[in-house]
């Protein structure tokens, strides 16, 4: 037989016939005894709610994850090149060589003279940046931001480079384009898809760490111009520049290799 529990606030002395449930906490038996020793372990909690959710998950964390959230829903996880490939644009392909890695990266013609279309077919894709290797300007620059891609310059010309009075503006140029390149999503591309096209993307698979592959690139610049551009580049870069694009001493010293191979044929 079990006995009721009153709380001792409400107990009245001598009094054996009390019959206000709403006042009874529980029966004096195994079970009542579990509830109530539960009451009491979690009384914080329900004091207020969700509290330890409140210290292991602040909302600045919250707030992060939300962005991580809109950031992958926005982000495509592959270019889609047979659109791409269909355009009225010269030359255009992917820049990798290799069936293992294919970057979401496409070369071709500028797209300077190209209509509204083209630049929004280009965004439908999955394109978000474009880079323009011949130095357009302004005026490029304001239609692809009209059209809310980014626009980044690298204007590159080997044939002029020992005639530059400021290389270090290329440089500095440089170390910019290879951490556009890092994040992929990129159409890229000069006049024609060719020439400066075949040097920026040259100087990516250099000075790119996260080239995987090999890129590819016109027989010409085999044949020697480009590694000295990309030796004197190279000893015009900080410390600070090498560390923002990831290089490593392993890194570096593949780099200096090849360049001395290059160099010394």
């Amino acid at each position: 037989m079990s006995m009721k529990i009153y709380p001792i606030i409400k107990f009245i002395p001598f009094k054996s016939h009390i019959c206000d449930d709403e006042n009874i906490l529980g029966f004096d038996d195994d079970i009542s005894r579990q509830k109530r020793q539960f009451i009491r372990e979690h009384y914080n909690e329900y004091i207020m709610p969700y509290q330890n959710i409140y210290e292991k998950e602040p909302r600045l964390e919250e707030y992060k994850l939300k962005q991580l959230i809109d950031f992958f829903s926005k982000k495509p996880k592959k270019i889609n090149g047979e659109d791409i490939y269909h355009l009225p644009l010269s030359n255009v392909r992917n820049i990798s060589s290799s069936r293992r890695y294919t970057p979401n990266i496409y070369r071709g013609s500028t797209l300077y003279d190209a209509p509204n279309w083209v630049i929004n077919k280009l965004k439908e894709s999955g394109i978000k940046t474009i880079i323009d290797l011949a130095g357009y300007g302004d005026t490029y620059k304001n239609k692809i931001e009209q059209n809310n891609l980014e626009y980044v310059s690298f204007s590159i010309d080997p044939m002029s480079f020992d005639y530059l009075a400021d290389k270090t503006s290329t440089k500095d140029e440089l170390i910019k384009f290879i951490k556009t390149m890092q994040k992929e999503y990129i159409y890229m591309g000069c006049e024609f898809g060719t020439y400066k096209t075949d040097a920026a993307i040259t100087l990516n698979t250099l000075f790119n760490p996260k080239v995987k592959g090999g890129c590819r690139v016109n027989s010409y610049y085999e044949i020697g111009y480009i590694w000295k551009i990309a030796n004197e580049l190279y000893n015009l870069m900080t410390p600070k520049d090498k560390k923002s694009i990831g290089w490593t001493p392993e890194f570096e010293k593949k780099f200096n290799e090849i360049i001395a191979n290059k160099l010394h044929r």
